[in-house]
C-alpha cells in the first residue's frame, strides 16, 4: 500500500482553531471535531491556498492511492453554491486530457457534528502537475515564441470544442487558468514546453447553455463574471454569451502571452481595440486571426472552433511550406529571397566564426608570448645570479667539496672522483638550478593556461629539473673520458637532449596545470628537445648556447653572455610548447573524447 508524503492531516473546517498537524489516522479533528476522512475516501494533507470563494487542499485518495485536489466552498450564498455545483457538474460529465477529471462521487457535502452549522460543499478533482501559462510568462517577460502560441491555441481550441459540444461556455479563460501537464519541476525546460499537454482549469464560472440543438449559435443571458483585460463586452454587462465569448478571452490571452503586456495596457480608444502588433514579431495572418477573435462585436468574431482551427492550420502550413499556392512569378521571387536570406545568414555565421577564431588565435598568441617572455626573463635573471655567485664568491668551491665526497663514495673506481670535476659539476648545477628557479617563477607569475599558482612548489621543481638536467649533461658527457676532454666531448654529446627533456618535464610538473598533465609534460619535454635539435642544425648558433652552462673558473664574458642566452632560449621554448599544448593539442584530444 502506497503512503502519501505528508505524515499529518489538515482539517478543512474554515473555523478550526488549529487545523494543521493532525496525527495521521485520526478520524476527527482534535481542535473542532470535524471529520478528517472525507466521504470515507479522502484524507486532507495540507492547504494549497485560497482563490475566489474557495479554499484548496491536497488530499490523499485512499481508493486510487494518489494525491488529488480538494476545492471547498467558503461562501455561503445561494449563487456561490449554484456556481460551485455547476463546476462539479461540468467536470464530472467531461472526459478530455485537457480537463481535470472528477469522479462520480467527487462532489459531496461535509457535515460537521454541530447540526446548526451548514455543511461544506466539497469537490475533489485530478491534481495537475505543472506550471500555468502565467507562470511561464514570468520567465519570458518579453513574450513567448509564436510557435508555442500556435500550439497552445490549437490545444485550447480542442478543449473548447469538447466544452461547446456539451453546450458549456468556460467564461474565464486567461493565462492563470491554462496549465501544462509536466512531469518536470518548474521551470519547465524551454525545449519541451510546446510538447506538453495544455489543461484548462477553474470551471467555477462555466455556463451551461439551454438549447442543445444550437451549439454553434446559441446564446444565453448570464450572471456577470468579469476578469479585467480578458472578458468580452457582452460578458461584462451580463448580456447574452455564446462560444465566441470564449474565443475573445482566448485571443486576448494569446496576445498577452505573445507580447508580455497585460491586455488592459494595450487598449487604444482610437482603434476601439488593442494596439499590440508593434510589440512582437508575428506572422501577419496569425495576427489577423487573433485580431478577429478579439473584436468587440460578438457577431464579427469566429463562431466555431472549427473555423479558427481551419484558419490556424492554413497559417501553420504556410509557415512550414511558404512556397505553396504561389504563382510562378511569386515563386521565383520567393526563391531568390530565400537564397539571399540564406546567403546573408551564412555570411553572418561565417563572419561570427572567423571573428571568434581570430579572437581566440590572438588570445592564444598573446598569452603564449607573455608566458615565453616571463619564462625567458626569469631564466636570464636566475642565470645571472648564479654566474655572479660562481665568479665572485666561493660558494661553488663549498659545493664542490660536498659533491666530491658524494662522488668519491658512489664512484670510487671512476675518474669522476676528482675535486676539479666536482667544481665544474657544482658550478653548473648552481647556475642551472637558479636558472630553473627563475624560469618557474616567470611561468607561474604569468598565470596562463588555467594553472594554479604555487610559487614554492614550482620554484623547487624548476630548480630541481634544471639542476638534474645539468648534472646529466655533464656526467654522461665525460663518463670514462679524461677530464681535459670534458668540454669538447660535452658539446657534441646527444645526451644533452635527454637533459633538456628532463629539465622541461620537471619544470612542467610543478606548474599546477589543471588537467592533461601527462600531455603537457610530454609536449614540453619532447618539444624542447626538438627545438634545440633544430637550432643545432643551424651552424650560426654557437654550440654552447644549446646546452647547459659549462663554466671555466675564471670570468669569461663570452661564456657569461652565452649562458644567459641559453637560459632565455630554454625558458621561451618551454613557454612555447606549453602554449601549443594548451591551445592546439589538448583541444583536439578533448574533441576526440579525452576529457
Amino acid at each position: 500500500m502506497y503512503q502519501p508524503v505528508s505524515s499529518t492531516i489538515h482539517c478543512i473546517n474554515p473555523k478550526c482553531p488549529k487545523p494543521a498537524g493532525q496525527p495521521w489516522g485520526n478520524k476527527f479533528c482534535q481542535g473542532c471535531g470535524a471529520p478528517l476522512e472525507l466521504n470515507q475516501r479522502y484524507i486532507p494533507l495540507y492547504s494549497i491556498g485560497t482563490g475566489g470563494f474557495s479554499a484548496l487542499y491536497t488530499v490523499w485518495d485512499l481508493q486510487a492511492q494518489t494525491e488529488k485536489v480538494l476545492k471547498v466552498l467558503l461562501e455561503p450564498s445561494a449563487k456561490a453554491l449554484e456556481l460551485f455545483s455547476q463546476e462539479a457538474f461540468v467536470l464530472a460529465k467531461l472526459r478530455h486530457p485537457g480537463i481535470p477529471k472528477v469522479e462520480a462521487d467527487g462532489y459531496f457535502f461535509l457535515r460537521k457534528r454541530n447540526a446548526a452549522v451548514s455543511p461544506l460543499p466539497c469537490l475533489v478533482m485530478e491534481k495537475i502537475h505543472g506550471p500555468t501559462l502565467e507562470q511561464i510568462l514570468d520567465y519570458y517577460p518579453q513574450g513567448c515564441p509564436e510557435v508555442w502560441l500556435m500550439n497552445w491555441l490549437n490545444q485550447a481550441l480542442d478543449i473548447l470544442r469538447e466544452l461547446h459540444r456539451h453546450q458549456i461556455i468556460h467564461r474565464d479563460l486567461k493565462p492563470s487558468n491554462l496549465m501544462l501537464r509536466s512531469p518536470l519541476s518548474f521551470p519547465v525546460d524551454a525545449h519541451q514546453i510546446q510538447h506538453n499537454q495544455l489543461v484548462m482549469i477553474d470551471f467555477g464560472g462555466a455556463k451551461q447553455l439551454k438549447n442543445p440543438d444550437q451549439a454553434s449559435t446559441l446564446t444565453s443571458r448570464t450572471t456577470r463574471l468579469v476578469s479585467p483585460g480578458y472578458s468580452p463586452p457582452e460578458q461584462i454587462v451580463g448580456a447574452w454569451v455564446n462560444p465566441a465569448t470564449d474565443f475573445y478571452s482566448l485571443g486576448r490571452s494569446c496576445i498577452h502571452l505573445l507580447t508580455g503586456v497585460f491586455p488592459g495596457e494595450l487598449e487604444d480608444p482610437e482603434l476601439a481595440g488593442l494596439k499590440w502588433r508593434d510589440r512582437t514579431a508575428i506572422t501577419p495572418r496569425f495576427a489577423n486571426l487573433l485580431d478577429q477573435m478579439v473584436l468587440s462585436d460578438n457577431a464579427l468574431r469566429p463562431q466555431t472552433t472549427l473555423e479558427i482551427q481551419t484558419a490556424l492550420f492554413q497559417i501553420v502550413r504556410q509557415h512550414k511550406y511558404p512556397w505553396r499556392g504561389l504563382s510562378p512569378g511569386e515563386l521565383a521571387f520567393y526563391g531568390i529571397k530565400t537564397i539571399l536570406i540564406q546567403l546573408d545568414w551564412g555570411l553572418t555565421i561565417l563572419s561570427e566564426f572567423l571573428g571568434k577564431l581570430l579572437l581566440s588565435l590572438l588570445t592564444a598568441i598573446l598569452e603564449t608570448a607573455w608566458e615565453m617572455g616571463l619564462a625567458g626573463m626569469g631564466g636570464v635573471l636566475g642565470t645571472a645570479l648564479g654566474l655572479i655567485l660562481v665568479y665572485f664568491t666561493t660558494l661553488d668551491e663549498s659545493l664542490a667539496q660536498v659533491l666530491n665526497q658524494l662522488l668519491t663514495q658512489q664512484l670510487a673506481q671512476s675518474s669522476l672522483n676528482d675535486l676539479e670535476f666536482s667544481r665544474y659539476l657544482g658550478s653548473g648545477i648552481l647556475v642551472s638550478g637558479l636558472a630553473g628557479f627563475g624560469t618557474a617563477m616567470g611561468l607561474t607569475d604569468a598565470g596562463g593556461f588555467n594553472q594554479d599558482r604555487h610559487y614554492g612548489w614550482a620554484g623547487f621543481l624548476g630548480g630541481l629539473g634544471y639542476g638534474v638536467g645539468s648534472a646529466i649533461a655533464q656526467i654522461t658527457a665525460i663518463a670514462g673520458q679524461p677530464l681535459e676532454t670534458y668540454v669538447d666531448i660535452a658539446l657534441f654529446n646527444p645526451s644533452r637532449y635527454l637533459s633538456l627533456a628532463m629539465a622541461a618535464a620537471l619544470m612542467t610538473l610543478g606548474l599546477g596545470l589543471p588537467s592533461h598533465q601527462i600531455v603537457y609534460i610530454l609536449s614540453s619535454s619532447l618539444g624542447v628537445a626538438a627545438i634545440f635539435w633544430g637550432l643545432g642544425l643551424d651552424n650560426s648558433f654557437p654550440e654552447i648556447v644549446l646546452q647547459f652552462p659549462m663554466l671555466n673558473f675564471v670570468l669569461d664574458w663570452e661564456t657569461f653572455w652565452l649562458s644567459l642566452a641559453f637560459s632565455g632560449i630554454l625558458g621561451c621554448s618551454i613557454g612555447l610548447c606549453l602554449g601549443i599544448s594548451h591551445y592546439l593539442i589538448i583541444p583536439v584530444l578533448r574533441w576526440l573524447g579525452w576529457r
